[in-house]
């Protein structure tokens, strides 16, 4: 595991403690999220290898909360900022796992539904994508987004240059995604969308529709927008992107549109459209870790490890797994210029 994020909170019982996704750990080591620091074992942490429960010790320099900080008495919720503040109370843990395996979904090759898309990664063929969705797929709260160490590219630029590591194609990335967006946005957009004349367009929206849109509304205006790219890019193939889960303690979202939202998508695959299931990988990644060791916000945005997740979770369909292998074990790359 390389760089799975920490955030460490004194639940009232006076010792601060986070959860590694893997129960059975070795070679534990952590640093800042923004890499300058390098805390010791012993002297800032303690690890249990059987459960892969991390404990802050009394002397610690890594920064902890406390529930009290996190959630106000008389507020749903705390935002701790959209900058870098959240970032820089969070850890980076890399460790081993050799007898654990991963027990929750993991997406599988889409070559059958997106074979244009294929053919083109296989010949080494250029590749143009575009992105449409909200502030997540805009790139919120990557620390390359924010601007601040060690400065990981959001899930699309992470999507781009993966594909480009595996296949040896050339990618063109247009990113249209805007903050506070809904579906109905992109439905409004999709003309635009279409102007590149895309080979392949990333479909990711949802956290904000979940306020009000019930998964047939939400259904439709994603239909809509694959409607509307086709009629500019005939042959143009979708990735439609089932979101995170955001704070339960946010009042704004109805929680169980969210899976309901995943079925929706799902239903609306078929040839040339292919489903990244985030919601189930990350309701899975919940079962052992907190919502504050996945958001850059404390709500409803990924850090760079969830920015990672999303990355994964899309390249998984578009190579074989063998060719996928490491590349979450090496550095991302800086934050790329996208083409728009």
């Amino acid at each position: 595991m390389y760089r799975e994020s920490l955030f460490f909170v004194d639940r009232g019982d006076g010792i601060a403690t986070s959860t590694l996704l893997s129960p059975r750990v070795e070679r534990v080591s952590l640093t800042s999220a923004t890499d300058d620091v390098a805390f010791e074992s012993g002297r800032d942490y303690s690890v249990d290898g059987t459960t892969g429960v991390v404990s802050v010790t009394p002397a610690s320099r890594i920064p902890f909360a406390t529930l009290d900080e996190l959630y106000f008495a008389t507020e749903p919720f705390v935002l701790i900022g959209d900058g870098d503040e959240f970032h820089r109370r969070q850890v980076s843990a890399s460790y081993d796992h050799p007898d654990c395996v991963w027990q929750g979904g993991v997406p599988q090759s889409a070559g059958r539904q997106l074979p244009r898309t294929f053919r083109r990664l296989s010949s080494s063929q250029p590749l143009t994508i575009c992105v449409t969705g909200d502030s997540i797929s805009e790139g919120y709260n990557a620390s390359g987004f924010t601007g601040v160490p060690p400065f990981q590219a959001p899930y699309a630029g992470l999507v781009a240059g993966g594909v480009e590591h595996v296949s040896g194609s050339h990618v063109t990335l247009h990113n249209f995604a805007a903050a506070g967006w809904t579906s109905d946005h992109g439905l409004a957009d999709a003309e635009r969308v279409a102007g590149p004349q895309p080979d392949l367009t990333i479909i990711a929206f949802g956290m904000n529709d979940a306020g009000y849109a019930d998964a047939p509304a939400f259904a439709a205006n994603i239909s809509g927008i694959m409607t509307a790219v086709r009629a500019g890019s005939p042959e143009c193939e979708f990735i439609l992107v089932s979101p995170m889960l955001p704070n339960p303690r946010w009042p704004y979202p109805v929680e169980a549109r969210f899976p309901a939202y995943r079925d929706a998508l799902a239903a609306l695959c078929g040839p040339g459209t292919a489903l990244a299931d985030v919601t189930s990988v990350w309701t899975d990644m919940l079962a052992r870790k907190s919502v504050h060791d996945l958001t850059g916000n404390g709500i409803n945005h990924p850090n760079d490890f969830g920015h990672r997740v999303y990355a994964q979770v899309i390249l998984a369909l578009l190579a074989a797994g063998e060719s996928l292998r490491g590349i979450s074990s090496r550095r991302p790359q800086s934050n790329p210029t996208p083409a728009a």
